[in-house]
C-alpha cells in the first residue's frame, strides 16, 4: 500500500519518527477512529482489509450502510423523544389574552407577538 493513503496513515501515525504525534495528529487519529468505529470497520484489522482492495471497497460500503442504518435510527429516536416530551411549566408568567403559562418573561413577550394581528 502506498505510504499517502489514508489506511496507513492512520495505522501507523503513532510510529511515524518513533515519538508520539503531535497533539493535532492525535486528535486527527482519534476521529479516524471513530469514524470507523461508527461504520463498523475493524481498527486492528485496518492494514489487512485495506490492502485488497475489492474487500476494501466491500468493507467500505457495508460500514457506510451501517453507518447510515443507525444514523437513521438514532434521528428517529430523538425525533420521537422530542415529540413526546412536553415541557409545559407549573408556573412563571401568565399570558393575559390566553392564560398561557410561560417559562420566562421573555417567552410571554414572544408568545404575545402572536396575538397581534398580521400585516399583510
Amino acid at each position: 500500500m502506498q505510504s499517502n493513503r489514508l489506511p496507513r496513515r492512520i495505522q501507523y501515525s503513532k510510529l511515524q519518527h518513533g515519538q508520539r504525534p503531535r497533539r493535532s495528529e492525535e486528535a486527527l487519529l482519534r476521529s479516524h477512529e471513530g469514524n470507523l468505529e461508527k461504520c463498523s470497520i475493524p481498527a486492528d484489522q485496518l492494514e489487512t482489509l485495506a490492502s485488497d482492495r475489492e474487500e476494501w471497497q466491500d468493507v467500505c460500503d457495508e460500514g457506510l450502510a451501517a453507518f447510515n442504518i443507525n444514523y437513521d435510527q438514532e434521528t428517529e429516536a430523538r425525533r420521537a423523544h422530542r415529540d413526546t416530551v412536553t415541557s409545559i411549566p407549573a408556573s412563571g408568567p401568565r399570558c393575559h389574552i390566553c392564560d398561557r403559562i410561560c417559562a420566562s418573561e421573555f417567552g410571554l413577550g414572544s408568545h404575545l407577538g402572536s396575538h397581534r394581528p398580521s400585516v399583510s
